[in-house]
Formats: C-alpha cells, sequence, structure tokens
C-alpha cells in the first residue's frame, strides 16, 4: 500500500486546474483514487493526441510523395539543370535513407506499445507505407540525377571535373539505395511474425522492382573504348602528362572524357571484350588478376 499524504485543499486545488468536474473532497481514499484516474487519463490523452497529430503530418508526406513519384513515373517532373541543385537532390536522397533506422526504431517501439490491436496495426502500416514511399522517391531521385547529370557534359561552361565527381557520387547512391532494400524487407519478415497482414502494401512495394531494376543498371554499366593512342587522344580520351619532348610522358585516362565514344557494357553478364589487332594494353589501373590478354 502507497500512502500519499497531502492537504485537501493541495488536492482540490491541483485536481481542479486539470479537471472541473471535482468540487469536494470527502475522504484521503476517495480522493488519492480520483487523483489516481485522473492523472493517468491525462497523460493517455496526452500521447494519444501526439500520436494522431503525428499520424495526420504522416499521411500529408505520404500523399506528396505519392504526387512527386507520379511526376517522377510520368516523366513530368521538372527542376533547375545545375550542379549545385543536383547535389541538393542528393543530400535529400541521403536523409531519406537515413530515416529507414528511426522507422525501424518506431515501428518495434509501437509493436511493443500498450495500444490496442487496432490502434497497433494502424500505427504500424502507416509508417510501413511511409517507408515505401521513401524508398520508391529515392529510386526515381537517383534515376533522374543519373540521366540528367549527363547532359551537364554538354554544356560548354560547366565544370566537367565536378560533373565527373557528382556522376561517381549519384553511383554510390544508387548502391546505397538497392543495398537498403534488404532493411524493408526484414521489416516486412518482423511484422508479419506479429500477425499484422501486409499483403496490399507489400505488393504495392514489390511493384517497385523495376525502379531498383533501373538502379542495378546504373550500378552494373560500365564503359570501354578501343583505339589507337592517336585516336583515343584526338576524342579527349587519353591525356599526355609530364615528360619532355616527348620522352617519359605519362599517357593517363582523361576523367572528363565523353561517353559519346564509349560502348557500354553490363559488368554483370559481359565476361570477353573482343579487340581488333595483334596486341593490346590496358590504360586504366586494373588488379594483374582481374583480367587476361589472349
Amino acid at each position: 500500500m502507497i500512502n500519499l499524504r497531502l492537504t485537501s485543499n493541495y488536492f482540490y486545488l491541483k485536481i481542479k486546474k486539470y479537471l472541473l468536474i471535482i468540487k469536494q473532497l470527502n475522504t484521503m481514499k476517495k480522493t488519492t483514487t480520483v487523483l489516481f484516474v485522473a492523472l493517468i487519463s491525462l497523460v493517455m490523452f496526452s500521447c494519444s493526441t501526439k500520436t494522431k497529430k503525428e499520424n495526420a503530418a504522416l499521411k500529408t508526406e505520404i500523399a506528396e510523395l505519392k504526387e512527386q513519384n507520379a511526376e517522377f513515373a510520368g516523366e513530368t517532373y521538372t527542376m533547375a539543370s545545375e550542379i549545385g541543385e543536383y547535389r541538393l537532390m542528393l543530400e535529400e536522397i541521403d536523409e531519406s535513407v537515413a530515416l529507414y533506422d528511426d522507422k525501424n526504431h518506431t515501428v518495434k517501439s509501437i509493436l511493443t506499445s500498450d495500444n490496442n490491436d487496432r490502434e497497433i496495426e494502424e500505427d504500424v502500416l502507416l509508417h510501413i507505407e511511409h517507408m515505401h514511399g521513401l524508398s520508391e522517391n529515392s529510386k526515381h531521385k537517383v534515376a533522374y540525377l543519373e540521366k540528367n547529370v549527363k547532359k551537364l557534359r554538354q554544356v560548354d561552361d560547366v565544370d566537367q571535373e565536378q560533373v565527373h565527381k557528382l556522376e561517381m557520387e549519384v553511383r554510390d547512391m544508387a548502391h546505397t539505395v538497392v543495398a537498403r532494400d534488404n532493411e524493408i524487407d526484414a521489416l516486412h519478415e518482423m511484422v508479419i511474425a506479429e500477425g499484422i497482414g501486409i499483403a496490399v502494401l507489400a505488393e504495392a512495394y514489390y511493384e517497385q522492382a523495376i525502379y531498383t531494376d533501373v538502379l542495378k543498371e546504373i550500378i552494373n554499366t560500365a564503359f570501354f573504348v578501343a583505339g589507337t593512342k592517336k585516336e583515343l587522344k584526338e576524342h579527349g580520351i587519353l591525356d599526355m602528362d609530364g615528360g619532355f619532348i616527348g620522352i617519359g610522358r605519362v599517357i593517363t585516362l582523361n576523367e572528363n572524357a565523353s561517353l559519346e565514344f564509349m560502348a557500354p557494357i553490363d559488368i554483370d553478364v559481359t565476361n570477353i571484350i573482343e579487340l581488333d589487332g595483334k596486341k593490346a594494353e590496358l590504360i586504366t589501373p586494373h588488379p594483374i588478376d582481374s583480367y587476361t590478354l589472349t
């Protein structure tokens, strides 16, 4: 038994501040009971109100994601074609992917809460739907960037070194987004194990596979070009650095070389490249055990 010893007036003032239905205090026992119930009710009401507000904001964000994803899918989305703007989009993707950790933590907390089963299921499904929207949005943005950053190479007054760096960052982001799909799959399994059905949401999520394939194509695409040193230099593929009157010069790949003269290959399926001529050498560095010339 816990004894709570306070004066009747104090009780009355504190309770009256929160609930105006108490007008008279008769016994210590009754007041203690009313106080306990009143405070618990107040906490539950506060938490419930907070959750409702958070869910309302979440539904708004989900709707906004759906709208923007539809623009990407319909190829109607537009933005300024500038390196700075593209970098901001990369930051947006990074922030969205970082939210996956928060989502996992939130869903786990909801599953272990004292809410009733219906509330738990509604809250969990809402957060999963939000996570799906973030995932699709990130995939659309990576694909959009990969396509449009290439176009910057055709702009004369753009810093081509920055363009090349941005291309590499976009490819790295494609790796990250695809890799973190595993976390969404793991979350699905955890929720299903708790007896919550996600069939409808899961079906919609797996329809995103076409966008995942686009990112995998970005990741697995490589480019090669073959030719004489003269041809490669004329096409801006090679740089000749250092040396004196042609002696001791080092041949290097021009990082800003246009892809116009290069052939794309899928590194997952291509293991042989046929070259014309009797002798060949690689300009770009590769581990000695990663290739053979025959």
